[in-house]
C-alpha cells in the first residue's frame, strides 16, 4: 500500500495543526492569567466570633442547625460558615459558634442562617421539630452604635431568652421567633 500526498492536502494540513497550536496557545494564556494571584492588599477586615448565652424554659436540650452568619456593615457584606448543630443550652460561656473575618465598621445588620432540618427541643426526653417561619432567617437585634474595628478581635454574644425563643403554637408545633439580640464586646 502506497500513500500518495499532494501539496494541496500538505498545505491544508499544516493550516489545521496550525490553528490548533493557536488555539491551545490562547488556552494556555487564558489559564495563565487567571491563576495570578491579586497583588492587592486585602481590605481590612475584623475578626468576629460568635458566642451563645441562653436563659428561659427548663428543656432537656435545645438543638440548632447554624450554618451561617450574615453581617452587614458601613464597608459592606460579609459571611461567616458555621455548619455546626448545638445544643445552646450544653454551650459554656467561652464556647465559641462561629468565628471569620468579616468587613470592618458599623455594623447595621446580622442574620442567622440555620437548616430547615434538625432543629429540635428535647422535653421530657421525647425530640419535638423546631420549626422556622421565615426561610430559616432569623434577625439579630444590635445596639445602634457597634463598630467592626478594622483588623481588630470582637465577640458577639448572641442572648437567647428561650421563653421568648421558642413558642408553641396551638397545634403542638414548636416555632423559633426569628428575633435575637445581641452584644456586641
Amino acid at each position: 500500500m502506497t500513500l500518495i500526498f499532494s501539496r494541496k492536502d500538505t498545505k491544508l494540513t499544516a493550516s489545521r495543526v496550525s490553528t490548533l497550536l493557536y488555539l491551545m496557545g490562547v488556552a494556555l494564556l487564558i489559564l495563565l492569567v487567571s491563576c495570578h494571584e491579586d497583588d492587592s492588599p486585602a481590605p481590612e477586615q475584623a475578626h468576629l466570633k460568635v458566642k451563645v448565652k441562653s436563659v428561659g424554659d427548663p428543656y432537656d436540650a435545645v438543638h440548632l442547625e447554624i450554618q451561617q452568619l450574615w453581617t452587614r456593615t458601613s464597608a459592606g457584606g460579609g459571611k461567616i460558615e458555621a455548619n455546626k448543630r448545638v445544643n445552646i443550652l450544653g454551650i459554656r460561656k467561652d464556647s465559641i459558634v462561629a468565628g471569620g473575618y468579616v468587613p470592618h465598621g458599623t455594623l447595621q445588620e446580622v442574620m442567622l442562617k440555620v437548616a430547615p432540618t434538625g432543629n429540635e427541643i428535647i422535653i421530657d426526653d421525647l425530640p419535638y421539630a423546631l420549626h422556622t417561619p421565615q426561610a430559616q432567617i432569623i434577625a439579630v437585634n444590635i445596639a445602634a452604635d457597634s463598630k467592626l474595628l478594622p483588623n481588630e478581635n470582637h465577640t458577639l454574644m448572641l442572648h437567647i431568652n428561650l421563653s421568648d425563643f421558642i413558642q408553641e403554637t396551638a397545634e403542638g408545633k414548636f416555632v423559633i421567633n426569628p428575633n435575637l439580640t445581641a452584644v456586641l464586646d
